[in-house]
């Protein structure tokens, strides 16, 4: 177990061997750091902290995240994280105070603690039970969300909140004329068509050309009309340093503080996590690369316990980077680590150029990844099978209208649920026999599943019975505690209980106390069981 845990815990550089792959890795990366850039000043202000923490976070949690990981998947800067993150430490400090800042890192340094629990208690391996309707259901919400916040920007409107989305889209119409910018529309819009027609002629540079083109519309609207008149929003000037490194203030007091933030950092412990590992399932199936998902949780949990000390807060997957990744070809850590340094090469080399990058090109951008992520034929992939839709309509519309973090936990109780539903459900077989009635399992006989088996046994009181368990693939203390039950309520009636066991199962029934009222026969050629 120890040399399991050192094994998770060292990088692995296993992409350093695959050189024939590090042209589309940079690739990738010079990609991703394009389109965090923007969402990293956008989500600090969600935190509640200056812009460069944002940066911070793109480069920092990325790079730590990659650097330990086995995955391609993009971290950093997260939507949920972000807003969980203001949520929590605003009612306790002014917005981007120094004793702000100070409870944001506490928090943060919280999460990847909780985080890292995760991996050494293998919890984790909860969200494995995600289900793929779940997953597509999550990956289209969260595309639904990015289009509708790429359009502030797109419209040029000042950044408004509403309770649901369709009351932003009714406020967008009903006085359009006031509200939306046709300058910042029409640079969004050549952005937009920009990246679908390159898309069609190259399909992996596309994105790039979107960017460009807006871009460039962006300076040909500067050129012909003065900023009063279009006030346009650009990027603007960041400050940042190389190698912010910072010691998180820890104290009695904070210690105390700490207490108010526990609940908070559970959620953004559970929220992180879940929308890192929907992602690197999702990975994981749709790729051929080589995933340890243990190793994923141990890689965020330290990244986010390790942000604070390079002036970040915590962060998560995300799923428009690493969805741009993946149809870039990127199949490895070194996308991420490309990220993080390209960041810092593109703020501090080109800042001056990307002072004047009109935001409206980034969300134009942002939106065609948005929509990319919306498959719409999926609901006729799932709708083959009922329990399946469910999942994925659910989960979309609960992040519709609820957002992300609601999303993920409804698509991780149903999920479970479905699948808790399913192995409860026993197949039985029935044969009648001159010694009696022969009920041949094929399932798991635990908690869930003994009542069906109940109702068979009272429909038969009154005659012999045997079991046959060779197909059964799971035994609890709660199956072991009705057979002795039964056997006891039948010996009265003059009835008898047989088992047919194998060696494996002789063995746990016998040191799990089974009455010795019940009978066991060995079978022969029986079918092993893996769990107990």
């Amino acid at each position: 177990m120890i040399s399991q845990l050192l094994k998770e815990a060292t990088p692995s550089f296993a992409w350093w061997r695959n050189p024939e792959q590090w042209r589309t890795e940079l690739f990738a990366g010079l990609v991703g750091a394009v389109l965090v850039i923007p969402q990293g000043i956008t989500f600090a202000y969600l935190a509640g902290m200056q812009p460069e923490y944002g940066l911070y976070c793109a480069i920092f949690v990325t790079l730590f995240a990659s650097v330990l990981g086995t995955s391609s998947m993009m971290s950093g800067p997260n939507t949920a994280v972000a807003i969980l993150i203001g949520t929590a430490v605003l009612p306790l400090a002014g917005r981007g105070s120094p004793v702000y800042v100070d409870f944001v890192f506490l928090l943060c340094m919280m999460v990847g603690l909780i985080q890292l629990l995760f991996w050494l208690l293998r919890a984790g391996r909860i969200f494995q039970y995600i289900s793929p309707a779940a997953i597509s259901g999550i990956s289209a919400g969260a595309g639904f969300l990015i289009v509708m916040t790429s359009l502030d920007s797109i419209l040029g409107l000042s950044t408004f909140s509403t309770t649901f989305f369709y009351e932003k889209l009714y406020v967008i119409a009903s006085d359009a004329v006031d509200l939306i910018s046709p300058y910042s529309l029409g640079i969004g819009l050549c952005t937009i068509a920009a990246g679908y027609l390159g898309r069609r002629y190259s399909p992996r540079y596309f994105l790039l050309i979107a960017v460009c083109v807006g871009y460039l519309s962006g300076l040909l609207v500067a050129f012909i009309w003065p900023q009063p008149v279009t006030e346009l929003e650009y990027l603007g000037r960041m400050p940042l340093q190389w190698l912010p490194f910072n010691v998180p203030t820890v104290n009695r007091e904070y210690l105390m503080i700490s207490t108010k933030l526990f609940p908070f950092a559970m959620a953004i412990a559970f929220i992180g996590l879940a929308q890192s590992l929907v992602i690197v399932r999702e990975l994981k199936m749709g790729t051929d690369q080589d995933i340890n998902l243990d190793k994923e949780v141990y890689a965020q949990g330290l990244a986010n316990f390790l942000a604070p000390f390079f002036s970040s807060f915590a962060g998560a997957g995300s799923f428009n980077r690493t969805k741009v990744n993946q149809r870039l070809g990127a199949r490895t850590p070194l996308s991420g680590i490309a990220a993080s340094g390209f960041v810092l090469v593109l703020i501090t080399l080109l800042g001056p150029v990307l002072t004047y990058m009109p935001m409206a090109a980034m969300a134009g951008t942002l939106f065609i990844v948005g929509a990319d992520m919306i498959k719409w034929l999926d609901i006729k992939h799932y709708a083959q099978v009922r329990s399946e839709l469910i999942i994925y309509l659910a989960t979309f519309v609960s992040i519709m209208f609820f957002g992300l973090a609601t999303g993920v936990v409804a698509a991780v109780v149903l999920s479970v649920s479905v699948f808790m539903l399913r192995i409860s459900q026993l197949e039985l077989k029935l044969e009648e026999m001159p010694s009696g009635t022969v009920v041949r399992i094929k399932g798991a006989l635990f908690f869930a599943s003994i009542s069906q088996l109940t109702e068979e046994f009272h429909r038969r009181v009154d005659e012999d019975l045997t079991v046959d368990l060779q197909y059964t693939t799971h035994i609890d203390q709660s199956a072991v505690d009705f057979f002795s039950r039964e056997a006891a309520q039948m010996a009265v009636r003059g009835k008898q209980l047989v088992l047919l066991v194998n060696a494996r199962q002789l063995q746990f029934l016998n040191s799990m106390g089974l009455s010795g009222q019940v009978k066991l026969e060995s079978l022969q050629d029986s079918v092993s069981n893996e769990i107990y």
